[in-house]
C-alpha cells in the first residue's frame, strides 16, 4: 500500500497542529468530522484514506486529490465525508493548469 507523506505534498504552506493519535481528524474512518484543508495532518490523513479506499497507486493521483482540496473544493463542504464524496463525483472532470 502506498503512503503519501509530507514531503510528497504539492503545497508547502500548511499549518501543522499537534493531534493525539486517536483524534478523528487524523484517524479512523472518514466520517462527519469537520475538515480543515489548511491543516497538513488532516490533508495527509484524508489523501491516504482515499488512496487506500480507491486503490490508487500513483503519486499523481495523490497530488490531484490535494489540489482538488486546495484549489477546487467549494467552501460549503466542511466534513470529511463531504470532501470525499465531492472529489469522487468530480474526479473525471477536474483539470489543473501545470505550475
Amino acid at each position: 500500500m502506498m503512503t503519501f507523506t509530507k514531503t510528497d505534498l504539492f503545497y508547502s504552506d500548511y499549518e501543522w497542529s499537534s493531534y493525539i493519535p486517536s483524534d478523528p481528524k487524523i484517524s479512523g474512518k472518514i466520517n462527519e468530522t469537520r475538515f480543515n484543508k489548511n491543516q497538513g495532518l488532516e490533508v495527509l490523513y484524508l489523501i491516504n484514506k482515499l488512496i487506500d479506499l480507491w486503490d490508487f497507486s500513483k503519486i499523481e493521483s495523490c497530488i490531484k486529490i490535494e489540489r482538488c482540496i486546495r484549489e477546487k473544493l467549494p467552501p460549503k463542504i466542511t466534513k470529511q465525508e463531504e470532501v470525499a464524496t465531492w472529489i469522487q463525483l468530480n474526479w473525471k472532470t477536474i483539470e489543473f493548469k501545470k505550475k
